[in-house]
């Protein structure tokens, strides 16, 4: 996730060098036919290729509302699960001391769960971080994910420190860690109530929250799982390209009228034109898939070890992890 106030002009140039050279092709070959060799023909009214601008921008302009939705909505989910995440440590600290007058110190049992489900986040993040078919594949899309979480702890190594050991080696081979994890949590809960460490409705109520906690693992393998309907992501890639190839021949009347000489401003305005319509598309596109780990997805990793610093504080532990910082300007 980007957090500068803009993006900076560099990473512009990396989204919109191949925008611009395309561009250029276009408005090059529109006047190199026309002008050297001939063909006048080419130069076609501006009005059809305004419709097809209309529709395009309309089109590429639903496209983006709904790559949005999908962003904003990963987000919000990661929110609910920070949520419920402190929630349930502190209800389980809260609903396992015993009070003879004082407060005594966190049965072990308490700081397992805690670490578990510490553990469970990291497998949530590993799930997150796995490749589709339809993410971007292209070399500029995997140096920017290994730019950006190649320092990264590995989350094999995370949930190994969190979960016990005969625990960790039952669950390795899982095919969805996360759902086998929580379940364990569950299991643990029931023999906590069995041995009185809460009673029954301390156990309704931490229950609840995992609940809640599989709704939102269910959303967010949803979002991860689901692809942006791929008839509309071709379907506005085909319009742009028509749009753009047609541009500068649609051009050509309007520049041909102010005479010879000013035949060469089509360039620029070509490039400007097909600039927007073609960043417009690409912020749609990169917007998609928001658990992929590019420059604007929602920053998982930031996410999990702010919450696990909470729950780390909550249980007085001597060594808290730091805050992952912005890396050229993104959380990731």
């Amino acid at each position: 996730m980007y957090v500068k106030r803009y993006l900076s002009p560099l990473i512009v140039y990396y989204y919109s060098w191949r925008m611009v050279l395309f561009s250029l092709f276009t408005g090059s070959i529109a006047i190199f036919v026309y002008s050297y060799l001939g063909w006048s023909w080419v130069a076609i009214p501006w009005l059809p290729v305004s419709l097809v601008g209309t529709a395009t921008a309309f089109f590429v302009g639903f496209k983006n509302n709904q790559s949005y939705d999908r962003s904003w909505e990963a987000r919000k989910i990661w929110g609910s699960i920070t949520n419920h995440s402190r929630s349930f440590g502190a209800a389980l600290r809260a609903y396992a001391y015993k009070r003879d007058g004082r407060i005594t110190a966190i049965d072990d049992d308490v700081k397992t769960m805690i670490f578990r489900h510490i553990a469970w986040l990291y497998a949530l993040k590993m799930a997150m971080a796995q490749r589709t078919s339809w993410e971007h594949k292209d070399r500029a899309s995997k140096r920017q994910r290994n730019t950006l979480h190649g320092k990264q702890t590995p989350c094999e190594v995370q949930i190994e420190k969190y979960l016990k050991i005969n625990e960790h080696t039952a669950l390795e081979n899982k095919k969805n860690l996360a759902t086998q994890i929580l379940d364990k949590q569950s299991q643990h809960l029931a023999r906590f109530r069995d041995a009185g460490g809460v009673d029954a409705y301390q156990h309704v109520a931490l229950q609840s929250i995992i609940s809640n906690l599989y709704d939102e693992q269910g959303k967010t393998e949803r979002i991860k799982n689901t692809p942006f309907p791929r008839q509309y992501a071709t379907t506005s890639n085909l319009f742009i390209f028509v749009f753009l190839t047609l541009l500068p021949f649609g051009l050509l009347p309007q520049f041909a009228e102010l005479g010879e000489k000013y035949l060469l401003l089509l360039i620029p305005f070509n490039m400007i034109v097909s600039w927007v319509f073609l960043f417009m598309e690409y912020v749609g596109d990169i917007s998609e898939n928001p658990f992929e780990g590019l420059l604007n997805d929602v920053p998982v990793a930031t996410i999990v070890r702010n919450i696990e610093i909470d729950l780390i504080d909550m249980l007085d532990e001597e060594k808290v992890p730091e805050k992952l910082q912005p890396f050229f300007g993104a959380l990731f």
